[in-house]
């Protein structure tokens, strides 16, 4: 055999290696559905860094919206294409990552506001642990930094093609003026949000953003961290049981920050 031919089956054998050991740190469940698409196959990876204080049903219900464009289909299976947009990729799946923003910066923003921060990084990580948990969605889950993870699946399923999308809530988006960042690699998806959703929509089609490289998505319930955190100091539980999945309601009812 020639030194060529056996390099060759090193390598291969070397990265079918390392594509194991970094298919150990991703969750099982996803993996699974990753593995069982056939060669060639285009996944949407959607992305959300939030300061999750705490995470809300909004925040959860924005990834099954955003798997809904993706796959053109509407929970029944029957398709849909009413709303496709025009130069998107065929996706046959997709999969979510969450990340919390750190202290400091979640931190600051509450000073801004005159508040103290109620829940520490590891204690917000939990409630969107708790929450993942109560979606059921093996294609969900949480990722240590914003949109690392993308690259990871890429070595680790070298025969799928991987299309990253970062999330976000209108209200941010018209803050930031995110529409101005969208590019072929560097694509947004916009929830939208009462008061915002227009805004940010005529923004972008004003400025000539391609509408594959920056999406308008559906509008979520108005539900906010901010309105949950309220609810809980007044232990409304009726509201709270619209806004929180039970696991997290439960846990922040217990929580010194909002107890009497």
């Amino acid at each position: 055999m020639s030194d060529h031919k056996i390099k060759k089956q090193q390598c291969h054998s070397t990265s079918k290696t390392t594509a194991s050991i970094l298919q150990s740190n991703l969750p099982q469940g996803m993996c699974g559905i990753l593995n069982a698409l056939e060669d060639g196959s285009t996944v949407a990876v959607v992305t959300l860094l939030g300061s999750l204080c705490p995470i809300t049903k909004a925040h959860t219900q924005a990834f099954i919206e955003a798997r809904r464009f993706f796959l053109a289909k509407d929970l029944d299976n029957t398709t849909n294409n009413d709303n496709r947009t025009t130069g998107l990729e065929n996706f046959q799946e997709v999969v979510g990552f969450i990340s919390v923003n750190p202290d400091r910066y979640v931190s600051a923003k509450f000073e801004r506001i005159g508040e103290i921060l109620p829940l520490k990084f590891e204690e917000r990580v939990e409630l969107v642990q708790l929450a993942i948990a109560d979606m059921g969605h093996p294609w969900i889950s949480m990722e240590d930094f914003k949109a690392e993870t993308w690259r990871i699946l890429q070595s680790c399923f070298p025969h799928l093609s991987f299309v990253h999308y970062y999330m976000n809530g209108a209200d941010d988006v018209v803050k930031k003026q995110k529409w101005r960042k969208a590019s072929k690699t560097n694509r947004f998806i916009t929830m939208g949000r009462k008061g915002d959703t227009e805004k940010v929509a005529q923004a972008a089609a004003g400025e000539g953003v391609n509408p594959a490289y920056f999406i308008m998505g559906s509008d979520l319930p108005d539900i906010s961290s901010t309105a949950a955190r309220d609810a809980l100091f007044r232990r409304d539980y009726s509201a709270l049981a619209e806004m929180l999945h039970p696991t997290v309601m439960e846990r922040c009812l217990d929580h010194q920050s909002w107890q009497r």
